[in-house]
């Protein structure tokens, strides 16, 4: 089959909308996302840094694509399509919704498959979505590479915060909150303790070594779950897990 420039696609309202609802969570970590097409996954992620090895922060997200939309055209190698400015994508993309009228769009790529634009159509409202400009690491990450990295039986120890928990975590966490605070992580006398200088939450009992993390809270506080959060710390980074979210958070030097 001869490489198309174009891809078209089709979907409902309802499914921009689950994109939109992750999109709108991503972008708490950073305005510039990353989607990565095939006719399998779509892999959408937001990250702070320069490059995959030189991560701060990395959130993502994966969509079965016939989930979300009917491709139709054989997608040979994964198109990758950078958003600049998420807000500014959710804006835009949202007055669809109300529309109780299936979209059609189409997906311009070039020779790298680095995606140029993407139009959508529904016959009361047609745009141009400008993709922004290459970068690094929408290469360098793909699915296997992340679940290699998150691979949770890879982890030091792994605790759970019930919501109840979290909430007053996030609650206490923005009293005094200023740029640059971060979360500590305290294993003491078999008890996993978080909070700050100040105060701490008893997040109940562990089977490990005295030992204290950190990371920042940013990107912690940044979390909304319906439920509880799955935590697994490897070295280096802490991985929370939850509402089918990984988020993936760098910890500061120093911690031990």
């Amino acid at each position: 089959m001869v490489k198309s420039d174009n891809i078209h696609f089709k979907m409902s309202p309802l499914q921009l909308r689950d994109i939109l609802i992750k999109v709108k969570d991503l972008v708490k970590i950073d305005n510039r996302l990353v989607i990565k097409i095939n006719n399998q996954n779509i892999l959408i992620f937001s990250f702070v840094g320069e490059s995959f090895k030189n991560i701060h922060a990395f959130k993502n997200y994966i969509f079965n694509t016939q989930d979300i939309m009917i491709v139709k055209d054989e997608i040979l190698d994964s198109l990758i399509f950078v958003v600049k400015d998420g807000k500014k994508f959710y804006r835009i993309l949202e007055n669809f919704i109300n529309y109780d009228i299936d979209i059609n769009g189409k997906i311009y790529y070039d020779e790298d498959n680095y995606v140029n634009f993407i139009t959508f159509d529904n016959k009361k409202l047609n745009t141009k979505i400008i993709g922004g400009d290459p970068i690094t690491i929408s290469k360098d990450i793909n699915i296997e590479d992340i679940n290699y990295l998150m691979n949770i039986e890879n982890s030091i120890f792994n605790f759970r915060i019930e919501n109840v928990d979290f909430e007053k975590i996030r609650r206490m966490s923005i009293i005094d909150k200023i740029k640059k605070d971060v979360i500590y992580i305290n294993i003491k006398d078999n008890k996993v303790l978080i909070g700050e200088t100040k105060w701490h939450i008893n997040l109940g009992d562990i089977e490990f070594n005295n030992m204290t993390i950190s990371f920042p809270k940013d990107y912690f506080i940044s979390m909304n779950p319906k439920d509880f959060i799955l935590s697994y710390v490897f070295e280096g980074f802490i991985l929370f897990k939850y509402d089918d979210y990984n988020l993936m958070i760098i910890l500061e030097t120093g911690s031990k």
